[in-house]
């Protein structure tokens, strides 16, 4: 049965897309990776040309994420709250919560985390984590986001500023 990593967050432009691809990438030599573009603007499923050593399902195949022949299921979201998060949630060990170090961004997490904590109740084997991206380097701010992330009860991972 594959383990399934589930990116999510409500807010579009924060990078969901591109490390969904660079984990598959990451992945792909070590085992049987899919991964499933469940937005329907289609950003990665577009890309299956582009990256043929990987298997790039289309939106289709969210109901058959059980049954998938794989040892690694990496979903991408839409950018915005869809009603089948419940069931990718369902469907997952976990969901990465991919944001930018920004207030805004912090505000829009928790309709998010709110959905994950609702479905953990149903899937006990679901964990849930925070990971920032676009981390400005001397950013008094970071500092600030990650303190109030803190406060959501999900891990907030390390970062690095490049």
């Amino acid at each position: 049965m594959a383990k399934i990593i589930t990116l999510a967050h409500q807010k579009g432009g924060v990078g969901k897309s591109t490390l969904a691809l660079n984990l598959a990438l990451c992945f792909k030599d070590q085992l049987k990776v899919a991964l499933i573009d469940s937005d329907l603007q289609g950003s990665l499923y577009h890309l299956k040309e582009d990256f043929p050593e990987l298997d790039i399902l289309a939106p289709e195949k969210i109901s058959e994420i059980p049954s998938l022949d794989y040892d690694l299921i990496i979903v991408d979201t839409p950018p915005y709250l869809s009603n089948r998060l419940n069931e990718l949630f369902s469907y997952s060990d976990y969901v990465l919560v991919h944001t930018k170090a920004g207030f805004f961004d912090v505000m829009a997490i928790k309709l998010t985390l709110a959905l994950i904590k609702f479905s953990q109740a149903q899937n006990q084997r679901l964990k849930a984590g925070i990971v920032l991206n676009m981390i400005k380097p001397r950013s008094g701010i970071t500092a600030e986001v990650v303190d109030l992330l803190n406060t959501l009860g999900n891990p907030t991972f390390k970062y690095s500023c490049l």
